[in-house]
């Protein structure tokens, strides 16, 4: 009977031992638990604080133009039915001398020479350009049909050079300005027009073709004389190298290259 009574006592004893012992074991480990997480909230918290952080976001932002919000107020409105201003090109003056309708010019068309004023058309048996400027320099031959070959419609023609104009026609003109003068005949009112056509050598021998007043003298020799509207002329010297020809007229002597046009 004692014997049984002890044993209930050590089943009991064993029993409340066994018990505190499994309340530790589960205490320790919720203890240990709790701990492990603690690292991982206090991150997710630091985590949350550096999402939340405003003036961190803002710095971030400062840094990087990409996020900056635009300042609207640097924008000007435009109303879209006013259209834009576009610049217009200023125009480029193609030649420094103004058209004047009191000069006419003495021009030879494919050999035939005439004295011209603005308006009038060469030449004169089957025309193919009008006159449509003189001015001091230059003489401008506008296309009365069609344009030129290159597909302008007019060309001029400095003082004292010969250009050939080809149409589209594929005719072709010779189109040369002798001399430029006030109106009313022989290209100057106020004298005679002297010009030299030509200096060639023929068998050895300088010769020069002259024009005074529109009137051809071919084929002059030095010491030649020859009588003209502006006087007697004589050829005193004539160099083909330097394509020029020395003439005296009156007590004049002048010294003339090819190409070149006088009023005396």
């Amino acid at each position: 009977m004692i014997a049984n009574r002890r044993t209930l006592t050590y089943v009991a004893i064993a029993l409340i031992v066994g018990a505190a012992l499994a309340l530790a074991v589960a205490l320790s480990r919720s203890d240990s638990a709790a701990t492990s997480s603690r690292p991982a909230a206090a991150q997710t918290q630091a985590q949350g604080g550096v999402l939340g952080d405003t003036a961190g976001a803002g710095t971030i932002a400062s840094a990087d133009p990409a996020k900056q919000e635009p300042l609207l107020d640097k924008f000007t409105a435009k109303d879209p039915f006013i259209p834009f201003a576009t610049a217009t090109p200023t125009p480029i003056p193609t030649s420094t001398s103004t058209p004047n309708p009191s000069l006419s010019a003495r021009v030879t068309v494919n050999g035939t020479t005439s004295t011209v004023v603005q308006g009038d058309k060469v030449p004169g048996s089957s025309p193919a350009f009008t006159i449509s400027s003189i001015t001091s320099g230059d003489v401008t031959f506008a296309v009365i049909t069609g344009t030129l070959k290159n597909g302008d419609s007019s060309i001029s023609v400095n003082l004292g050079e010969t250009v050939r104009a080809t149409l589209e026609s594929g005719k072709s003109y010779d189109l040369s300005v002798l001399s430029i003068g006030s109106s009313g005949g022989g290209g100057n009112t106020n004298g005679h027009t002297i010009s030299v056509l030509s200096i060639t050598s023929s068998n050895g021998t300088p010769t020069a073709t002259l024009e005074v007043d529109g009137k051809t003298y071919a084929d002059k020799k030095v010491g030649d004389v020859f009588s003209t509207s502006a006087g007697e002329i004589k050829v005193i010297a004539i160099n083909v190298d330097a394509q020029t020809v020395t003439i005296m007229l009156g007590d004049q002597t002048l010294t003339l290259r090819a190409g070149q046009v006088v009023v005396k």
